[in-house]
């Protein structure tokens, strides 16, 4: 087949991943602005002493490493757990009943479970309620104590109240882990011609931060090294990515 000099490229598409060589669907990690593979050389060079004026005798060049950099935008808890080297779970919704709370006017106490509802207050004896609005507040993650309220500094409280099902994510509980990832691209520079990009095995480093307040929407930015796959063999038949475009 000719080669097609005229070759822009401008490119969109979805990223897939799953752990590299579990028999599970690959699914899709959500919206990424970037995808970047990138290859660093190990370059030995031998100068010229036989003269003067120096110059290069001799040279080899090694691949040293090859990354993938991904920037992703949406921080759903598979993407956030693997970014920070942590599990995630499912929390069920229920009722709590009785959850004790230490009090203190202005401040926050936490409850164990988020965004609760039908929340009722009392003291440890359970012979005084206090009123919402009054008394306290209900945050997303717990009550918030109120100066002008009736509950005094340092007081214990039992806390009835629902929560809805969650996702939690237990930070650095887990080591790096090794993914599969599969790009199914569009170059919308060419009548939106495909490009395939599939890396068989790379090891995650943790984002460099996960930033949860600010102005602007918020990114992952995650690294893959990619590793020698011994599984994939033949003449011309990388060990590490290829790339397939129409």
């Amino acid at each position: 087949m000719a080669d097609n000099i005229y070759k822009p490229y401008l490119g969109s598409g979805q990223v897939y991943a799953r752990i590299a060589g579990a028999a599970v669907a690959l699914l899709a990690i959500g919206n990424c602005s970037m995808l970047e593979p990138s290859v660093k050389e190990d370059k030995q060079t031998l100068k010229d002493y036989t003269k003067p004026g120096g110059g290069t005798y001799a040279s080899v060049s090694r691949i040293d490493t090859v990354t993938v950099k991904l920037k992703l935008h949406d921080l759903n808890k598979t993407n956030v757990a693997r970014a920070v080297f942590g599990s995630e779970s499912a929390v069920a919704g229920a009722t709590v009943v009785d959850e004790v709370v230490v009090a203190y006017k202005g401040g926050l106490s936490p409850l164990a479970h988020i965004d609760p509802t039908a929340v009722v207050v009392t003291n440890s004896a359970a012979t005084t309620t206090y009123a919402p609005g009054v008394d306290y507040e209900v945050k997303g993650g717990g009550l918030l104590i109120l100066d002008t309220g009736t509950i005094t500094e340092a007081q214990s409280l039992k806390v009835d109240y629902t929560f809805a099902a969650y996702h939690k994510v237990e930070a650095m509980t887990t080591g790096a882990v090794i993914l599969e990832l599969h790009f199914e691209g569009l170059n919308e520079a060419d009548s939106g011609k495909p490009v395939i990009f599939d890396a068989y095995r790379g090891q995650l480093s943790p984002t460099k931060a996960l930033s949860l307040l600010g102005d602007k929407f918020s990114d992952l930015d995650m690294e893959i090294e990619l590793l020698k796959d011994p599984s994939k063999t033949g003449a011309g038949i990388s060990q590490y990515f290829r790339v397939k475009m129409a």
